[in-house]
């Protein structure tokens, strides 16, 4: 996985602390693998995946109520 995208995620998960990605990946079992690969990195969780998309959560440290997904 490529230190870019990692970086682009863990800000977002920082900003919105729920966050969907989409895998573009033929494969079930290589999409499961990646969706559990990028939430090691990123010390995030799986809260549902549906097709090609991964909904994931990490609260955040300080929580952006302007930013956040769940403060809204």
């Amino acid at each position: 996985m490529t230190e870019n995208i990692q970086l682009e995620v863990d800000r977002a998960l920082e900003d919105h602390e729920l966050i969907k990605v989409k895998f573009s990946v033929g494969d079930r079992d290589a999409k499961k693998l990646l969706v559990k690969e990028l939430c090691a990195i990123v010390e995030a969780t799986v809260v549902q995946e549906i097709g090609n998309i991964a909904l994931i959560y990490r609260p955040a440290l300080q929580p952006n109520p302007k930013l956040s997904n769940l403060l809204r």
